[in-house]
């Protein structure tokens, strides 16, 4: 037997070359968002949150859309701090009744700022935070599966379109994934090694968690599963607060573990209260009674618990009364609200929901790199014992023996987090399962195992999927939420399997005046928009007919349709939000014919003389103000129907504002033709 010994693989590129690396791709990450959310609107829900923020910091109102996002809202808003921007002024009717969207439109539109310079101030903070969400990913990634695996787990991170999307966006996802991320990497590392450092790390990382999104709450049955499997495995705990000591026991870990997680509920109960100002009243000024909380029309039912909870949190003043008031609007509200799925509408929502977005959402080549991952960590634990160098601390090196142990923070993110979503009944959007795409990035990272055998061909293979990701994602520039996969058609498909947030939320009215620009030059022809979304047409001098949308901040108009450019936002076509939402029935048709109907008459009448006095005697002027609203949303509805059958667009703007060029011809037949889609189910709206 030789006694030559055997050499090490390598673990990775050279740390020089590894922090070169680091800082080129979070710069490459920078670029990408913000350049592509530039010439982008505020999306839906941008306006309110910053808004509400500035509002927090200038006015020290803690009224409108409280416990959802208070650290998305405080931090996007810094830079505003500084530029003084005009809020609506106390005596504006719409703040003083607390309504976050209203605000949201008079602060960006009514109040002399310039709307461009507010949203670029504040998703600059926001391309921050994604950076250091992909520090994040890299430093986990890295420490389990060395340089190599740190690198690719930052390489996918940099190049998902989803963090790109959101990365560049005032949204509260962007708070979630990283709080979510290092809360549970913290309180793992803690459940094995009890220090100063890392207990204040997981402390402040709940603290943070808590103010990210409601739904942080998920981190408690995350925070079981890791406990459990702790226990399970029998690992001692190493106690260094003090004189250091091993625990065995696993009752002793148990109580220390108990006691932690009071310390942690007491510093998230602590970061609550400095959010608030320290403050009970949610009101800037409670001596002013004109200053209300909005009260929500609708509510589903609360588990009696925690109604009782809340009010005795309220009584006690336990918790700040922003904090409760906001939480009981976000229990109470009704999350049975109507859903689109490839071709099929439904109020509620879908067990196979959040699998499809999955499927039709995320890149192939992601889940190439997973397999490859996967692979890499079974090869290497065959040989990793006898043939792996030692790290630095004696044991076996970083990404050279890798155990499902190792990640089981990261996988009970994605299964827990999976697990809850798939148990909710509201599907509006993939973003609302988004905190599991870091877990995926740093578990893809084991691909980095494969960069240390011996053998070159596993780095090409490595090398070979990154590239193929980075064009994949490159392609849907700048519009990486409309982002599809090739396997199910790409962008240009999406409106056909998901609307709302996956795709369309409002942002490219930018892009359709750079489109009518081009292509209806001196409004040569006339425009028919249908919009969803807060933004403001008239901000950028695009002149168009008003369709129904949501929300509508245009007046209605009467008026018929007639040959033109048709712009429909891609959620109204496919018939969310809308009068007549769900596919064209019967119940639809019928109630869209008796409005026909009953215009003719009224119409009829006001050509002959004494007439119309006559019937407005027997049906006065609100009957037929409300049937013209029926009537255009129904003709709206129909012709929506129409050109889900019979025309596929002529083009498009961001894949989220869909564009038709309709003729006489064309819209008779959509509305006055028999229907091409009629559904005999019960009517939805009945």
């Amino acid at each position: 037997m030789s006694s030559k010994p055997v050499s090490p693989p390598p673990s990775g590129p050279r740390p020089r070359l590894v922090g070169v690396c680091v800082a080129a791709l979070l710069a490459l990450y920078a670029a990408l968002a913000y350049s592509a959310a530039w010439h982008k609107g505020p999306s839906f829900d941008e306006e309110e949150q910053i808004a509400a923020g500035y509002d927090m910091w200038v006015r020290h109102d803690f009224r409108m859309e409280t416990a959802n996002g208070d650290l998305v809202k405080r931090w996007a808003t810094l830079p505003l701090l500084v530029s003084r921007p005009n809020l609506p002024p106390t005596t504006d009717r719409r703040w003083r009744e607390g309504e976050p969207y209203v605000v949201g439109y008079e602060f960006f539109f009514q109040c002399g700022n310039a709307a461009e310079s507010l949203l670029r101030q504040c998703r600059a903070m926001m391309v921050l935070l994604g950076m250091g969400t992909g520090l994040l990913v890299f430093w986990m990634s890295r420490t389990i599966f060395g340089n190599a695996g740190g690198l690719v787990s930052l390489a996918i991170f940099t190049l998902s379109p989803h963090m790109l999307a959101f990365g560049a966006m005032v949204a509260t996802a962007m708070t979630l994934l990283p709080s979510l991320l290092a809360a549970t990497w913290c309180t793992w590392r803690l459940m094995h090694r009890v220090t100063w450092g890392r207990l204040t790390a997981s402390l402040v990382a709940a603290g943070l968690l808590v103010l990210a999104k409601l739904t942080a709450i998920v981190v408690l049955p995350i925070v079981v599963v890791l406990m459990a499997v702790k226990l399970w495995r029998g690992r001692p705990l190493e106690w260094q607060l003090g004189a250091r000591r091993l625990i065995r026991s696993r009752w002793a870990q148990g109580g220390i573990f108990g006691g932690l997680t009071l310390l942690h509920a007491l510093a998230g109960w602590a970061f609550i209260w400095a959010q608030y100002d320290f403050r009970y009243a949610a009101s800037p000024d409670p001596s002013d009674p004109g200053i209300i909380m909005r009260v929500r029309p609708y509510s589903d039912e609360r588990d009696p618990t925690v109604r009782a909870v809340l009010r005795w949190a309220n009584e006690t003043h336990f918790l700040p009364q922003g904090f409760i008031h906001g939480t009981r609007w976000l229990l109470g509200s009704n999350d049975t609200r109507e859903a689109f799925m490839h071709g099929e509408w439904t109020a509620g929502g879908w067990l196979s929901f959040f699998p499809y977005t999955l499927w039709v959402k995320t890149t192939p080549y992601l889940m190439v790199l997973l397999l490859a991952g996967g692979i890499g960590c079974w090869w290497r634990g065959r040989s990793a014992r006898r043939e792996a160098p030692t790290g630095a601390n004696g044991g076996v090196a970083p990404g050279l023996n890798v155990s499902l142990y190792d990640l089981t923070p990261f996988i009970t993110i994605i299964v827990v987090y999976l697990g809850v979503a798939l148990a909710q009944d509201l599907n509006i959007g993939h973003r609302h399962i988004l905190p599991i795409y870091p877990a995926i990035h740093v578990l893809a990272g084991a691909a980095g195992c494969l960069w240390a055998q011996r053998v070159r061909w596993p780095r090409f293979v490595i090398i070979l999927a990154l590239l193929a990701h980075a064009v994949d994602t490159g392609c849907t520039y700048p519009d990486f939420l409309a982002y599809f996969s090739p396997l199910v058609g790409g962008p240009s498909q999406g409106y056909k399997m998901l609307v709302d947030s996956s795709l369309d939320w409002g942002m490219d009215l930018p892009g359709l005046k750079q489109w009518l620009d081009r292509n209806n030059p001196g409004n040569r022809e006339p425009v028919f928009l249908a919009y969803f979304g807060t933004d403001s047409p008239g901000h950028y001098g695009i002149q168009c007919r008003r369709l129904p949308g949501f929300f509508e901040w245009r007046p209605r108009e009467v008026y018929a349709l007639e040959p033109g450019i048709y712009a429909i936002s891609a959620t109204l076509l496919q018939s969310l939000y809308t009068y007549t939402w769900g596919p064209w029935n019967s119940g639809f048709e019928r109630r869209y014919q008796q409005t026909l109907h009953n215009l003719e008459v009224f119409e009829r009448a006001a050509r002959v003389p004494g007439a119309s006095a006559a019937l407005l005697q027997h049906y006065p002027a609100n009957f037929w103000d409300n049937q013209y609203d029926a009537y255009e949303q129904l003709r709206f509805g129909r012709l929506c129907a129409w050109l889900r059958h019979s025309e596929e667009p002529d083009d498009d703007v961001g894949h989220s504002i869909l564009i038709w060029r309709l003729d006489a011809g064309e819209l008779h037949q959509a509305l006055f033709a028999p229907p091409v889609e009629r559904n005999d189910a019960p009517d939805p709206n009945s």
